[in-house]
């Protein structure tokens, strides 16, 4: 694995100045993910942002290497002290440098600030590297009440919870 940028920020994204950083990397995501995963567009419902991601019930985290927005992470409110991670994506050409690991790092670190106890989040068999990731930051296997065929689902008691990367995470996400 490569060693992360020397200068990767990673924070929370502003609203509305940081709208269309954020949905050109989703959009970015989906067009890697959709032929793999079968889907026809992104996770994260575009038109409604920020709408559930927004704090403190939801929080999406960007990632700039220099000035260069290279990563996104974001989870939502599932249920009463549970949340559940919707995306998680670098860019192709930003892969092994652990950027992954420390957008998780922001996601845990905030989820835990505002209350919530427990980490969801449903993985394609076929994502070794997404895998590995959450294997890293303490997520394993749970039953899911509705399982579906070739993904898994993996928790996380974000008590018990470890840092996988080694930047700190500010707010906003914005770069100057």
């Amino acid at each position: 694995m490569r060693d992360p940028p020397q200068r990767l920020a990673v924070g929370q994204v502003r609203w509305p100045q940081d709208r269309a950083l954020v949905e050109g990397l989703i959009r970015d995501f989906a067009a890697w993910a959709g032929p793999r995963a079968g889907t026809d567009g992104p996770p994260v419902p575009l038109v409604r942002l920020p709408g559930r991601y927004r704090m403190p019930h939801g929080c999406i985290l960007v990632a700039h290497a220099g000035s260069d927005p290279v990563g996104v992470a974001a989870f939502r409110r599932r249920r009463v002290g549970v949340c559940e991670i919707d995306q998680l994506f670098v860019r192709e050409a930003f892969r092994g440098l652990s950027i992954a690991g420390v957008l998780l790092d922001g996601l845990i670190a905030t989820a835990l600030a505002v209350g919530y106890r427990r980490m969801m989040v449903e993985v394609g068999d076929g994502c070794r590297a997404a895998h590995e990731v959450y294997r890293k930051g303490g997520f394993q296997a749970v039953r899911s009440r509705a399982p579906r065929p070739g993904v898994a689902t993996l928790g996380l008691d974000l008590r018990a919870a470890l840092p996988v990367g080694p930047a700190a995470i500010g707010s906003p996400a914005g770069v100057g």
